[in-house]
Order: C-alpha cells, then sequence, then structure tokens
C-alpha cells in the first residue's frame, strides 16, 4: 500500500504566514503513485483561496482525478467554478442534495448557505461509494435518537418553514499504513453517527485518525462528551479537527482526552498516513 499524504490546501486557521485562511475546508489527498494512486481533492472552500495555496504548496489541483463533496454549504463549495477554470476536468461525486438551495437563520435575515448555482454535473454518491483504492465516500448517514446532529437554524427556504437536516453530509474512509482515517467536511450528522455509520457499512470498529471539521463550535459539554466517547469507542489515537470545530471545542477535547493526540488543523499543513 502507497503511503497517504493528505495536505490542508484551506482551514480557518494557518501554519504559516504564507499560506491563506478563511472559513472554509478544502483538503488535496495523495493516494502515492501508480495506476491505483493518483490525487483527490475534498470540498473547495470558500473562495479560490485554495487554488492559491496549492501553487504555494506546490499541489496541482488540475490534475486531480476526481473532487468529492462533504456537503453542498458554501464553504465547501464556493471554489467549484473556480477549479473548472483551473482546467479541472476529473469526476465530481456528491450527494444528490449537495445541488439544493439552502438557507440559514441570521438576525439579518435569512443567509443563503447553498453551493454555487447551477453545481457543475456531478455523480450521485450512494451510501457507499469507492472513489479509488484506498479511497470511499459515505453518505446518507442514519441520526440515531438522542445524538447529536448539527442542524439547527437551517432550512430549504428562505422563510425558515421547511428544515434541512443537511442529508448530504458525507465523510470520507482513507485506508492506510497506520490503519483507517476517517476525513470529515462538517460532520453535521454528528462524530457518533459517522462512526456507527462505518462500522455498520464496513465492519470497521477501530480507526487510527480522525481529520476535519465537527461542527462543535456553538455546541455544549453534552455534544462534546459524545463525540470524545464516540472517540474512545474507536480507539482513534489522532485526532486533527479545525474548521467548524472552534478552537476552544478543540481545547477541551484536547483536555477530556490526555492520552490522546489531539492537534489543531490549519492550512498548510501536511499529514502523512
Amino acid at each position: 500500500m502507497n503511503k497517504r499524504r493528505v495536505v490542508v490546501l484551506c482551514d480557518n486557521e494557518t501554519s504559516r504566514p504564507s499560506i491563506g485562511c478563511e472559513w472554509g475546508l478544502s483538503l488535496a489527498i495523495d493516494l502515492g503513485p501508480g495506476d491505483d494512486g493518483g490525487l483527490w481533492l475534498w470540498d473547495t472552500g470558500k473562495t479560490d483561496l485554495f487554488l492559491r495555496n496549492a501553487v504555494a504548496l506546490g499541489i496541482d489541483v488540475a490534475s486531480a482525478r476526481g473532487l468529492a463533496l462533504s456537503h453542498g454549504h458554501y464553504d465547501h463549495t464556493g471554489g467549484l467554478n473556480a477549479l473548472l477554470a483551473a482546467g479541472f476536468r476529473g469526476s465530481i461525486h456528491a450527494h444528490p442534495a449537495c445541488a439544493q438551495a439552502r438557507y440559514g437563520a441570521d438576525p439579518g435575515g435569512p443567509k443563503p448557505l447553498g453551493p454555487p448555482n447551477p453545481l457543475p454535473p456531478f455523480q450521485a454518491a450512494q451510501d457507499v461509494t469507492r472513489l479509488a483504492p484506498g479511497l470511499t465516500l459515505l453518505t446518507n448517514i442514519p441520526r440515531q435518537a438522542g445524538r447529536f446532529q448539527a442542524v439547527e437554524r437551517f432550512s430549504l427556504d428562505p422563510q425558515g418553514n421547511t428544515p434541512d437536516t443537511v442529508p448530504d453530509d458525507a465523510f470520507l474512509l482513507l485506508e492506510s499504513q497506520s490503519g483507517p482515517v476517517v476525513v470529515l467536511g462538517c460532520c453535521h450528522s454528528g462524530l457518533a453517527n459517522s462512526l456507527n455509520a462505518l462500522r455498520g457499512r464496513l465492519g470497521i470498529g477501530q480507526v487510527f485518525a480522525v481529520l476535519g471539521g465537527l461542527h462543535l463550535f456553538e455546541a455544549g459539554s453534552a455534544p462534546l462528551e459524545e463525540t470524545a466517547q464516540a472517540l474512545e469507542e474507536f480507539q482513534v489515537a489522532h485526532l486533527i479537527c479545525g474548521h467548524c470545530t472552534g478552537p476552544s471545542r478543540t481545547d477541551a477535547l484536547r483536555q477530556r482526552m490526555t492520552s490522546r493526540n489531539v492537534t489543531a488543523l490549519a492550512s498548510g499543513q501536511i499529514w502523512e498516513f
């Protein structure tokens, strides 16, 4: 198996002054050389910033074999048109609901949260979609009653009459020499629900690392504890969290799980598994 490399093209924070940051997420996942390898992209951030960072990091995003979208919010899909203009011609994979308009409640009025309109043509993801050897997309994540999910104040209409449960929420399973790595977008389904979907569908009960956003920045102590317990149940050795997790929530998880390696995600980081 090739060594896997995850390059953080965009996140809320940056690891170095020469690399920009914004409220958004974009990753480049290098599966290694050969016919079974290649470059894949995970989300496109809010703007074209991920493209500029990619150039600085030596990543040719136009050569990527494909792009997978974690869900249809603007901070994960906003750079799509810029990616196509840069010459990307790979396949795009997302849940069918990714293309729909959606809104968030805001003191100044309804805030559009959806992707570019129209969304470029994409391949509809199934519950389990094998993108490439060692890289699998999971979506349609079951939500168990009582478990945390980050879907409050989201709607499918400006008036807020039709709740948006973010059914297109998805995550990646990256198989690596270190073990299974779960790559998140915003984890609107909640980490406990997501990891249980992984176990139920693919029989994976132990995860080496979880990387991405946990959408805990507005969450209280109960969702934080549920997330920590899920990480412990799946024996996650390394948590690399950023974007919508929130710095204070990352610190709280670090203090809660002293036996595990908890690291803040940032633009410009390179992770190898």
